[in-house]
């Protein structure tokens, strides 16, 4: 009887270790844009990070993004990046391992005008991504 005890148990017992594992979560996607600036977010394994920043255009220059970049690409994995004629910038990022970095891009005046003069400024852009299981 014990035997048969010891069995019954352990049908009754496997159902529930099975349920109490780790449940999947699904990946999730982010938005950042202009207003993201110097903040910071978690992410989990797998999750997309879309950066979207918004560049301005006059009738002599343009005040434009460069493409977004991650410090740690191991950590955050750049999948597609582009620039727009009118200053705007994407990127699209992967969460792939367990980390911090940082998400950075820099916006700087171009002319479009021959002789016309542009400000040296640089604006930078920074967010810290900490990345966890």
């Amino acid at each position: 009887m014990t035997a048969a005890l010891a069995a019954a148990l352990t049908l009754v017992a496997a159902p529930l270790a099975a349920s109490a594992a780790t449940p999947s979560v699904a990946p999730k996607h982010r938005e950042l844009s202009n207003k993201d600036n110097r903040s910071s977010l978690t992410v989990h394994k797998g999750d997309e990070i879309t950066v979207r920043l918004s560049g301005e255009k006059n009738n002599n220059s343009t005040w434009g993004w460069s493409v977004p970049t991650a410090a740690n690409g191991t950590v955050l994995h750049r999948d597609t990046a582009r620039t727009a004629p009118n200053g705007d910038a994407t990127g699209v990022f992967h969460a792939r391992a367990d980390g911090t970095t940082t998400l950075d891009s820099q916006f700087r005046c171009i002319s479009r005008t021959d002789g016309e003069a542009c400000s040296h400024v640089v604006i930078s852009w920074q967010v810290t991504v900490t990345v966890r299981r």
